[in-house]
């Protein structure tokens, strides 16, 4: 009542909710208040959309994406930390194939309209010394000016469809795979291939100027 008593009051398009480490034991306790909140939601003209983690693995299944999609106006995956802090490894952010296998999931669960598909506006830059793995989640901007104060010469990589670049100092080997507009347009076209409702992002302020006139290209199909 106090979501939409706020919406209401600052004439706000919607509520977006974002629960995430949800524990598999508290499903259905989630998935009640989601419906709770959808019927309050449609009753005031309120927008509701819920993010999700990408369902490739059926890690996340008691998230009840079809249940989701029964009461919210759209079904948010975040399809992004593929690799992360933490990861035992070093990788893309959002490689195009785990990108592509999350919507691919989540069309066979929701209907592909209902759908918006998130993705990351940052990079992560990797250091690996031995067996020592550690990351930096920075943004568009920051991750070509590191590029440049390294001298790094990057390529394109057809498996990642990123722009990689790495390069040795000392015993540390650094890696980088980019999110620029040339990774983010690919990512579009595989959203637009599956019809889905939208793009959302992670997170504003962190593109550079040129990721808009690739999203503006994409909304405009």
């Amino acid at each position: 009542k106090n979501l939409i008593a706020e919406a209401i009051r600052y004439d706000l398009d919607g509520i977006n909710i974002d629960f995430e480490n949800v524990k598999k034991d508290s499903g259905e306790d989630f998935i009640q208040f989601v419906r709770e909140l959808g019927i309050m939601c449609r009753n005031n003209g309120v927008v509701l959309s819920i993010d999700n983690y990408p369902p490739v693995g059926g890690i996340s299944a008691y998230y009840n994406r079809k249940e989701q999609a029964e009461v919210a106006d759209y079904v948010i995956t975040m399809s992004y930390d593929e690799h992360y802090a933490g990861s035992a490894e070093a990788g893309s952010v959002a490689s195009i194939n785990f990108v592509e296998e999350g919507i691919k999931q989540t069309v066979e669960q929701v209907p592909a309209n209902k759908i918006i598909n998130a993705v990351p506006f940052y990079t992560r830059i990797w250091s690996t010394t031995g067996t020592d793995v550690s990351s930096q989640a920075v943004g568009m901007a920051m991750a070509q000016e590191y590029i440049k104060a390294h001298n790094i010469e990057t390529v394109w990589d057809e498996e990642t469809c990123q722009n990689y670049g790495e390069y040795m100092d000392g015993d540390t080997y650094n890696q980088v795979w980019l999110e620029d507009a040339q990774s983010i347009g690919v990512k579009l076209n595989v959203m637009q291939n599956y019809n889905i409702g939208g793009v959302a992002c992670w997170r504003l302020g962190y593109e550079t100027p040129d990721i808009w006139d690739v999203i503006e290209e994409y909304l405009a199909k």
